[in-house]
């Protein structure tokens, strides 16, 4: 209603004020630098890869185990089949988001209908659409291999119904951690027209303990049209081209190595295999193959070259390279019109482009090539940036040989074959007129184009943010569109709930999209920040919210109605970390005090900050600070940054870990005058291991469960006692008892009271799973198995007014459940019954004093510094207040950060009409 919105926008006013600063007119400038998301980060604790390795590398051997993807599949089916059914009552329903899609590879569409549109998700599985994109529906099934990398149809004449996928993208997915690329199961066939899929049994040879197949990594698949005899494929996989004349019965080795049906002990990491291949037909007829030097060992490649044949049997090598280059992915472009010509894109050092012309193939290819110039605009993020072979794609007009598109982090258009530089135009990705906006309409990290057959000008864009649509490739503003109706492929890390009981709003951090919220309407998804989407958090009465991106900033923002910014100020505690030197995680933890959400708890590399009023932090800048933010005194991390956080439902209690295995419990969480750290690390927890997530029984501080997200160690320990001993809860989730095996990845709890006791909640590198009993030999049960299926659950927020359950997943979007039986539990109200000051301390102070004060009930608070003549110097707090003991900091200055002189200073903090005062000593 009007009353409550009005309500809510004048608790906000103070904070827009002293956020923004009130110009005339009365408008507010939002100039929120945002940070690029990131692949190939710095080998650093920084950088994403080697975030999701510590997350989930064996500690014993600093690797991921190879081939875990599919053997922890396949044990986490093992599961679903033995475990008895839990919650019978209990549903899940997709909460999208249904207009932000995530990677994708590989989209065509059918060659009888434009409208009919089929794409796969990298860790989404396969979709489809009959009505040009504006609906989807997934095709393939969530329990099978979600990674789809490529995509082809069966032209001929009577056979269109018949579609191959491949699978395992071996650059750039996330959800199995660095050093495990999203291995692949072969490649799948329909026959239905992409209503289902099956695995052609010839490609699934492969032992899902280790990397022996090439069949785990597929590039591209091309069909001959030409052979209306047999079913004949070729396709590009790790270490060579491969052929087979039968629908992939069977299998010969055109160029490369053969690297299947091989010894189960074979480890393909150790071949001189080519890491990058592709193979492509031109509108010529001929087929054109690629394979890198680049190899996954310290050795160059004996097969790489660029390669060209008639009839996909002979091979002519056709590199223009000395044998003393160095290169890895090599796309290719073909001219419809101009069938001669086409353009090979070479990831190099550095990047290049050719143009290539076959006049003749008989009995040898008459050809040449010709160097190009790949478009380079300069800055951060102007020239093109393959991200070590990650982004790459190149297509040429169907009607003009010279109006070529080129994509790596962004999509550039040239009106000449990049034969100039001034002819090429910068038409997608991030936004050219800088920041790391993206560019309108579209999203960086450039995979594939294809052109509707009916318009040769209009086109479809696959990236890291789905699928995007333009009227008009060759227009001189090109406008997009996006087709993520309904395309839920997104790739979440985090989630969190309003805390409005019965509301939908949710906001996430996503891979490559930032951090979105879902509004009123629980269908649409809006962005609010780009960069790699981390931790979030929302206040009472979505008062104000907390979102952040990789590498630790978090920015307090006010939405209006809309969800638009409306104020914003970073409030992370920059200024000293950088002053302390540890680095933070890529995805960084903070948390809100949840009887008082002004209070922050923030994971600060090897230490754990703290904020007792993070909303005095002034808005309007993304400068470091320190304004309020103190170090948590405790015992030393020896290993590892703090990577965990949560706080008890009474607030007295906060437990940390970290991402060496230590875990910490802070008494009087909610008094930090009497903050008191233990360490609480068990005998029984693994070594070095990474504690991913800590949750705390809301009806009981002492209760908890911690989580380890390593590989082969034990992932599950439960402590009644406040942590003064644990058990081991894994269960059925270990294959073994000292965690070793192929049991999942464990990356999130909940626990969660119902009115028969309690229910445990466990999201997975294969699934979500629940139990109602944990002991030693807890029996956990695959939930949503229909629906979220094996999807990667790295975070999930459970809402204690109503019971509901959100799930993120990483390629699956966001699923929500509400707890049938589940037990509201209600905090204790605070007992202050007065509106009174305390001492200010230290006092007299030299650097900084806090200045604490406590009242009755929730509301609007103001603290202003005078001179002792009356004179206002600074108004350091004008916010809603928790009710309850708050404090603020004051640095000694004035209003505008100019430092004071020694002196006596007074204070007021003005609550419900009433003004208390006191004074304060500067004394430097």
């Amino acid at each position: 209603s009007y009353r409550i919105a009005l309500k809510r926008i004048l608790r906000i006013l103070p904070i827009l004020l002293l956020g923004l600063g009130k110009t005339d007119s009365y408008v507010y400038v939002i100039d929120i630098k945002e940070t690029a998301s990131e692949i190939a980060g710095p080998e650093d604790l920084m950088g994403r890869l080697e975030f999701e390795l510590l997350q989930t590398a064996d500690p014993s051997t600093g690797k991921v185990p190879d081939g875990i993807y599919q053997a922890e599949l396949k044990f986490a089916n093992g599961i679903q089949t033995n475990a008895r059914v839990l919650q019978d009552n209990l549903s899940f329903e997709s909460a999208g988001p249904f207009n932000v899609g995530g990677r994708t590879r590989a989209v065509a569409f059918d060659v009888r209908n434009e409208n009919t549109i089929l794409a796969g998700g990298v860790s989404g599985g396969v979709w489809k659409s009959t009505d040009g994109g504006q609906s989807w529906i997934r095709k393939s099934d969530p329990e099978n291999i979600n990674s789809v990398t490529c995509l082809v149809q069966d032209t001929r004449p009577g056979r269109e119904d018949i579609w191959y996928h491949g699978t395992g993208e071996i650059v750039g997915n996330s959800a199995r951690g660095g050093g495990a690329p999203f291995r692949g199961n072969g490649i799948y066939r329909s026959v239905d027209n992409g209503e289902t899929w099956n695995p052609i049994p010839s490609t699934q040879d492969a032992d899902p303990n280790v990397f022996n197949s090439q069949f785990q990594y597929i590039w591209d698949i091309v069909l001959n049209p030409d052979n209306l005899i047999e079913d004949e494929l070729i396709v590009a996989a790790f270490g060579g081209i491969l052929r087979s004349t039968d629908g992939g019965g069977s299998w010969q080795v055109e160029l490369g190595q053969e690297l299947f049906n091989l010894n189960d002990t074979t480890d393909l990491n150790q071949f001189s295999a080519s890491f990058f291949t592709s193979v492509s037909r031109g509108f010529n007829g001929y087929l054109y193959a690629t394979l890198s030097t680049a190899t996954g060992g310290d050795t160059d490649s004996p097969d790489a070259g660029i390669f060209l044949s008639e009839d996909g049997e002979n091979w002519f090598d056709v590199t223009p390279f000395t044998e003393e280059s160095q290169y890895r992915r090599i796309v290719v472009g073909h001219s419809k019109s101009d069938p001669r010509t086409s353009y090979f894109l070479v990831d190099a050092n550095p990047i290049f482009l050719l143009t290539h012309i076959v006049t003749q193939f008989n009995p040898e290819p008459a050809q040449a090539f010709s160097l190009r110039e790949t478009p380079n605009f300069g800055g951060d993020l102007g020239n093109f940036n393959t991200q070590g072979s990650y982004n790459m794609v190149i297509k040429v007009h169907p009607e003009d040989a010279d109006i070529v598109y080129a994509g790596g982090t962004n999509l550039y258009r040239s009106t000449d074959g990049f034969f100039t530089g001034e002819n090429s135009s910068w038409i997608g990705g991030y936004n050219p007129e800088g920041g790391t906006t993206t560019y309108p309409g579209h999203h960086p990290d450039q995979h594939n184009i294809i052109f509707y057959p009916s318009n040769p000008d209009k086109l479809l864009s696959a990236s890291d943010g789905g699928l995007r649509l333009t009227q008009d490739g060759t227009s001189d503003s090109v406008v997009w569109e996006s087709l993520n109706n309904g395309f839920v492929t997104s790739q979440f890390y985090t989630i969190a709930q309003s805390k409005e009981e019965n509301s939908v709003v949710m906001l996430g951090g996503m891979q490559d999209n930032g951090t979105d919220i879902l509004g009123l309407d629980g269908l649409n998804w809006k962005g609010i920040i780009g960069g790699d989407g981390a931790y979030a958090a929302t206040t009472e009465d979505d008062l104000l919210w907390y979102v952040s991106f990789q590498n630790g900033q978090v920015l307090r923002l006010t939405l209006n109605d809309d969800f638009a910014i409306t104020s914003f100020g970073r409030v992370d505690p920059g200024g000293l970390i950088a002053e302390a030197g540890s680095p933070v995680l890529f995805i960084n933890p903070f948390i809100l005090d949840p009887n008082n959400e002004n209070r922050m708890f923030y994971a600060g590399g090897n230490q754990l900050y703290f904020n007792p009023n993070v909303v005095q932090i002034p808005g309007g800048t993304q400068n470091a600070t320190s304004l309020g933010w103190e170090v948590v005194e405790s015992d030393t991390i020896l290993i590892g940054l703090v990577s965990a956080l949560e706080v008890g439902f009474d607030s007295k209690t906060l437990y940390y870990g970290t991402s060496g295995g230590q875990l910490f419990k802070l008494n009087n969480a909610d008094d930090q005058l009497l903050f008191d750290v233990n360490q609480i690390t068990s005998p029984l927890f693994p070594d070095d291991a990474y504690i991913s997530s800590i949750a705390v029984n809301p009806e009981d501080s002492e209760h908890l469960v911690v989580v380890f997200s390593n590989y082969n160690v034990p992932s599950i320990f439960e402590s009644r006692d406040g942590g003064s001993s644990f058990a081991d809860v894994g269960g059925n989730l270990e294959e073994n008892p000292d965690g070793a095996g192929n049991g999942p990845s464990i990356r999130w709890a909940e626990i969660i009271p119902t009115t028969e006791g309690s229910l445990f909640a466990v999201g997975t590198s294969a699934g979500l799973y629940m139990s109602e009993d944990l002991s030693d030999n807890t029996v956990w049960t695959r939930q949503g198995s229909g629906i979220i299926g094996t999807s990667v659950v790295p975070m999930m927020d459970y809402r204690i007014a109503d019971g509901k359950l959100a799930i993120a997943t990483h390629g699956n979007g966001v699923f929500t459940s509400v707890i049938p039986n589940f037990k509201e539990v209600i905090p204790a109200e605070t007992q202050e019954d007065a509106f009174r000051l305390s001492t200010p301390y230290p006092n007299p102070f030299s650097e900084e004093t806090s200045i604490g004060f406590e009242i009755p009930e929730d509301g609007e608070v103001r603290v202003n510094i005078y001179s002792t003549k009356g004179e206002i110097i600074a108004t350091i707090l004008w916010a809603q207040q928790f009710a309850g003991y708050n404090e603020v900091t004051w640095q000694g200055n004035n209003a505008v950060g100019t430092t004071l002189a020694n002196g006596i200073y007074l204070y007021t903090v003005e609550f419900g009409g009433e003004l208390l005062s006191g004074r304060i000593i500067l004394r430097r």
